[in-house]
């Protein structure tokens, strides 16, 4: 009797040992989570000065991308987001090499671009339009460039419009001049003669206009050439499937609870959400 009592006491005693080291186990790795270690390391790049989707404002980086993308990874504990600033052409060209699997900078969508990266759900609604001089009424679509001065930057989606139209038309080619400037001494540019005309992002357009007073340029939408009017997350195609499912589902809980909509009208002053349509899908 009192051997059973003792085997009994002992039985209890080593369950509880076990019972405690599988406690302790899980509280070990509930705050080896907590502090980040076991966290799959996304790196996103962007370029900091393409305002108001990617800068620097105070020192700090900031922007419409930019703070989508962090409310996205705020709600998807198993990733840590690393966010690094290179040139924007190296944007594309780390996606391509792995060292990056997130490009995030007011991306529109191409064909060219369609065959190489994944594209995310839209995060925003951005046409392209034309910024020219107010006395200009030619200028309607892409076809009517032949002839003109068109100032852009190397590799933006403006560019590959410009560069593709010339392709097409080598009897009526525009002028493409390619530069280091920013979008504002572009605008600069045109009002002043130097350039004719630049293709960029309508939200681009509207706030350059406005917050620089160029009483001299006007925005002029496409025609029915740009029919994809998103601004997207990139991912390499040799990336992760798992995270794009993630953040395509973090978008859609973004766009529904209205956190979307808050960055658009802090960041850019205004709706420019998604059709609705173009989320569910």
């Amino acid at each position: 009797m009192k051997k059973r009592i003792l085997l009994g006491i002992v039985t209890i005693l080593i369950a509880a040992a076990v019972t405690g080291c599988q406690t302790g186990k899980k509280a070990d790795e509930s705050a080896a989570k907590e502090s980040g270690e076991n966290k799959i390391t996304v790196v996103a790049a962007t370029s900091g000065v393409s305002n108001p989707f990617s800068y620097q404002k105070d020192g700090n980086l900031t922007g419409y991308d930019v703070e989508v993308l962090r409310k996205i990874f705020e709600g998807l504990p198993e990733y840590k987001l690393d966010i690094q600033l290179v040139e924007f052409e190296s944007i594309l060209n780390g996606l391509d090499s792995g060292r990056f699997q997130i490009g995030v900078n007011n991306f529109s969508s191409n064909a060219e671009r369609r065959e190489k990266y994944v594209f995310s759900l839209p995060v925003i609604e951005n046409a392209n339009v034309f910024v020219v001089r107010k006395d200009d009424d030619k200028l309607k679509s892409l076809k009517d460039l032949a002839g003109y001065k068109a100032v852009t930057e190397v590799g933006n989606s403006g560019a590959t419009l410009l560069e593709n139209y010339n392709k097409e038309n080598p009897g009526a080619q525009a002028e493409i001049v390619y530069t280091d400037e920013n979008f504002i001494k572009q605008f600069e540019g045109i009002e002043s003669g130097r350039y004719d005309v630049r293709i960029i992002s309508r939200i681009s357009a509207e706030k350059g206009i406005r917050e620089h007073g160029y009483n001299n340029l006007k925005i002029v939408p496409f025609a029915s050439e740009n029919s994809d009017p998103g601004s997207y997350i990139l991912f390499s195609k040799t990336g992760d499937s798992k995270l794009v499912e993630a953040v395509n589902r973090r978008i859609k809980e973004l766009y529904e609870d209205g956190t979307l909509l808050k960055i658009s009208q802090e960041q850019l002053l205004g709706d420019y959400t998604p059709k609705k349509e173009l989320i569910e899908q």
